[in-house]
């Protein structure tokens, strides 16, 4: 293979460079010797500058088709296009994209909500005229049952971050259904999120006016990226471009396995760096998304990690980027992953925290000998620089729900004790320091029917089924409450808020500045009295009761008070 430096390539230069008059195509190809570029199945010689093929073509080419074609007859999509079908890129007029943009006010306390796009409309209870589609999140006014759905639920939660499931290309693998983490391309979306298909600029163009319209309610939108790995390798545009250099290999020559999902993503080198700085900056450009979450993040490089973090915050100061940092793989040293064990090289990247998720689990399932642990994850008391590298969850979309987790494990209660232990379980996502996480359905007892791995089930099990939020509307307020009370209390997101813990009874209390948070996982009812005066600002049930001598702490529930005495 042939070696290279950033000094032989521009990265902003490559793909095809659309004017009304004439179109310039670049591709990067240090591997060949020879390459042609193919409109309207006639074949142009591209001329070599160093590693770098070009050509310009007279005339207004929008919306032409064409490929890139090597010596050995092997055909590939532009991997910078900002459209393709499945055999050719498509020519498009970056002065046709929206460039319309909905100013946002600062966002001290971010709660990140997690839909896929089909999930959130697919349902026969969704009353919206874009089922699984981008804009299905932009109708306002939609009921079931006279209750809010869609976006007005998402804005009577008061999330302040939407992620949305991978929505660049991807493989369904042979099935109607998949989540997007078998990604085809990183540089044009997935075509069943959109609308008006035949027409090539709702590309680009539905998706930006999505984000606008969450703008315009107070909602960032977080895009899902899957740079670790790629399971149709030999589909991989990027691949065909740049033979060897994009995937890791052992030392025996095998493609390296280490994200159990496919060949990982050589993220160390070079090109590939540049290139995933590029689309991320594209994501950001395009559609004016607000953060990434990086799918197996442990599996990347540090390095390219921080670069796409400083490059992003540099056009967007608040634009936030997180994503799972198991320690995975045997390729890339341990000491290079951006994985947990490697928080502190990683400011201002945050990390999925499996360790508060598995405390927790246990916790509100009645295991009274890790308090210990459950102390370190509410105080964030682990591997992190800050509070802010920790995002809290109990639920994601990996996994049973915490719903069908209670109903499975917990089987011999009631149903609604278990549905009180799920309200337990997000209640302390969004007590502890850290970023809250909510999986979307969570607040209204979200079923996959107990499959715990959906990525390519049927509609009916990854659904969001809008009659459980009907159902169960009284939890969803109470939610919304927290969220609201969260806000309302910058100790939450504090780093220098002071805090402790003791004990009473069953219950564990957690001190925050002034606030004193009950926290009672377990059976039995307590009252605790002590002669002082406390204000109760928000009880079991959510409300704020006022002053009292008294503090009732009912099973599976938090309450949070001040003292009152002067």
């Amino acid at each position: 293979m042939r070696e290279y430096t950033i000094s032989d390539f521009n990265i902003r230069t490559l793909g095809s460079i659309y004017q009304s008059d004439r179109t310039v195509f670049r591709v990067f190809a240090p591997e060949y010797e020879n390459m042609e570029l193919i409109v309207r199945n006639h074949a142009y010689q591209m001329h070599r500058n160093g590693f770098v093929y070009e050509i310009a073509l007279g005339g207004d080419l929008e919306l032409e088709r064409y490929h890139y074609q090597n010596e050995k007859g092997l055909c590939f999509r532009d991997p910078f296009a900002y459209l393709s079908d499945e055999n050719d890129s498509i020519i498009l007029n970056p002065d046709k994209f929206l460039k319309e943009t909905v100013g946002m006010d600062e966002c001290p306390s971010r709660i990140i909500y997690e839909c896929n796009v089909r999930d959130f409309s697919s349902s026969e209870s969704y009353t919206g005229r874009y089922p699984k589609k981008f804009l299905a999140f932009t109708e306002e006014g939609l009921k079931c049952e006279g209750k809010a759905i869609g976006l007005d639920h998402l804005v009577e939660m008061g999330i302040t971050h939407l992620q949305l499931m991978p929505v660049t290309d991807f493989d369904n693998d042979r099935t109607d259904y998949n989540w997007g983490y078998n990604p085809l391309a990183y540089n044009y979306v997935k075509k069943d999120y959109v609308y008006d298909q035949g027409d090539p600029y709702a590309y680009v163009n539905e998706l930006r006016h999505t984000v606008n319209v969450l703008h315009s309610h107070h909602i960032r939108v977080v895009l899902d990226v899957v740079f670790n790995h790629v399971y149709s390798v030999h589909r991989f545009d990027l691949e065909k471009m740049l033979p060897g250099h994009v995937f890791r290999y052992t030392e025996d020559g095998r493609l390296a396995q280490g994200t159990f999902c496919g060949s990982e993503i050589r993220s160390e080198d070079v090109f590939v760096r540049e290139y995933l700085k590029e689309m991320t900056l594209r994501y950001l450009e395009l559609f004016d998304i607000d953060g990434i979450r990086m799918d197996l993040m442990g599996i990347l490089d540090i390095e390219t990690v921080s670069q796409i973090r400083n490059l992003l915050c540099a056009h967007k100061k608040d634009f936030i980027v997180y994503g799972e940092g198991w320690d995975m793989g045997d390729v890339l040293p341990s000491e290079q992953r951006a994985s947990i064990p490697n928080a502190r090289k990683l400011p201002g990247v945050a990390m999925f925290n499996d360790y508060f998720r598995d405390t927790m689990i246990h916790y509100v399932s009645g295991n009274r000998d890790i308090r210990s642990n459950v102390i370190k994850s509410l105080c964030c008391d682990m591997h992190y620089l800050s509070q802010d590298q920790s995002v809290n969850y109990v639920e994601c979309h990996d996994d049973h729900t915490f719903y069908d987790r209670m109903m499975l494990y917990k089987s011999s209660d009631p149903r609604w004790i278990n549905e009180k232990r799920c309200t337990l379980a997000l209640s302390l996502v969004l007590i502890a320091r850290g970023i809250p996480f909510i999986h979307a359905g969570e607040e209204f007892y979200r079923t996959k029917n107990g499959v715990r791995n959906s990525y390519n089930s049927l509609d009916t099990i990854n659904q969001l089924d809008w009659r459980l939020r009907v159902r169960n509307h009284e939890n969803c307020s109470y939610i919304a409450d927290l969220i609201a009370f969260r806000k309302q209390h910058s100790c939450f997101t504090d780093e220098d808020a002071d805090f402790r813990f003791e004990e009473f009874n069953d219950c564990l209390v957690y001190h925050l500045d002034d606030l004193i948070i009950f926290i009672n996982p377990f059976e039995n009812d307590y009252v605790f009295a002590n002669g002082k005066n406390y204000e109760i600002l928000f009880d079991a049930c959510g409300r704020y009761i006022g002053r009292s001598q008294s503090i009732e702490i009912s099973a599976y529930s938090i309450v949070i008070c001040r003292s009152d005495d002067v």
